[in-house]
C-alpha cells in the first residue's frame, strides 16, 4: 500500500504533517470557566514530494488539484463542475456500470466542452452489446489508448477536438458511462491504477478526489491545493534534468 493515493494512483512524498481543524469558536465565561463551541473536526495534510521530472510534475499537479470534468449522467448529464452539452442527443437510462448511463443512437453525438487543451486524458466506460460487457477505456492526446488495460485501436466511441469531449453511438456501442476529462496527460505508469481505480468504482466528482494510503485509516474526500514548486537539478534515467519538488495540502471535505 503507498503512503498517499489520490483516486488510486500513488503520489510520491517525502514529508509531510497533520493538522486538525475544529469547526466552530471556543470562548471564556465572564467567570473564566471555559465554553467548547466546536461543533466539527477536519484533517487538513500538507505534504511535500521528492523531485519530479517536468512530466510528471504536470499531471501530478492536474491530479492534486483535482483539474478535469466528470459527467456520471445521474439524473442529469451536466459535468461535476456544472457544464451542460454542447450538443443534446443522448437519452440517460439506469442499470449502467454504476448506476445511471447515457444512450446514444447509432450516429449520434454527445459534447461538452472541457477546454482540455492539447494534451490531455479521457476515462469512460462503453457497453458492447456484442461482448455483452461494459470495457473501461482510456484515451490519451498523444494517440494512445487502452481497453480493459490492455492497448487498443479503440476508441470506444470517444474523441476530443479543440479542447471539446464528444461521445458517438458506433454499431454494437451506444451506451456509455462515467466519463472523466483530465486537461493532462497521464504517464504510461498511471495507466494500471487508473484501469484498477476506475474498473472498480466511479472516478470522483472533480474536483473533489479520494484519498488513501497509509497515512489513513480510512479513504477521505479531500480537496487539494498545490502551494509552492521549488526548481531543482536531480539525476533521472541517468541524466542530469532540472525538475520541480511540489508542496501541497489536502483538506478534508
Amino acid at each position: 500500500m503507498p503512503f498517499l493515493a489520490l483516486n488510486g494512483i500513488p503520489v510520491p512524498v517525502t514529508e509531510g504533517r497533520r493538522r486538525q481543524v475544529n469547526i466552530g469558536t471556543d470562548s471564556r465565561a465572564f467567570n473564566g470557566a471555559y465554553r467548547l463551541g466546536r461543533r466539527a473536526v477536519r484533517q487538513e495534510w500538507e505534504f511535500k514530494t521528492p523531485p519530479l521530472p517536468r512530466d510528471e510534475v504536470l499531471a501530478v499537479r492536474g491530479l492534486i488539484a483535482g483539474d478535469g470534468h466528470t459527467a456520471a449522467f445521474e439524473g442529469d448529464a451536466f459535468t461535476s463542475r456544472g457544464l451542460n452539452q454542447t450538443s443534446v442527443a443522448g437519452q440517460l437510462f439506469q442499470g449502467a456500470r454504476f448506476g445511471a448511463g447515457m444512450n446514444l443512437a447509432v450516429g449520434a453525438s454527445s459534447s461538452w466542452a472541457m477546454q482540455l487543451g492539447a494534451r490531455w486524458t479521457a476515462l469512460h466506460h462503453v457497453y458492447s452489446s456484442a461482448a455483452g460487457v461494459w470495457s473501461q477505456v482510456i484515451n490519451r492526446s498523444d494517440g494512445k489508448r487502452w481497453m480493459q488495460g490492455a492497448p487498443s485501436e479503440s476508441a470506444g466511441g470517444l474523441s476530443v477536438a479543440s479542447g471539446t469531449l464528444t461521445l458517438t453511438g458506433v454499431t454494437n456501442a451506444v451506451s456509455f458511462d462515467d466519463v472523466v476529462g483530465l486537461p493532462f496527460e497521464v504517464p504510461d505508469a498511471w495507466v494500471p491504477y487508473l484501469v484498477a481505480w476506475h474498473t472498480a468504482r466511479a472516478w470522483s466528482a472533480l474536483p473533489f478526489l479520494v484519498a488513501s494510503g497509509a497515512f489513513l485509516p480510512t479513504d477521505a474526500t479531500v480537496l487539494g491545493e498545490v502551494r509552492d514548486g521549488e526548481f531543482v537539478e536531480f539525476s533521472h534515467n541517468g541524466s542530469r534534468v532540472v525538475g520541480e519538488r511540489l508542496e501541497f495540502t489536502l483538506r478534508e471535505v
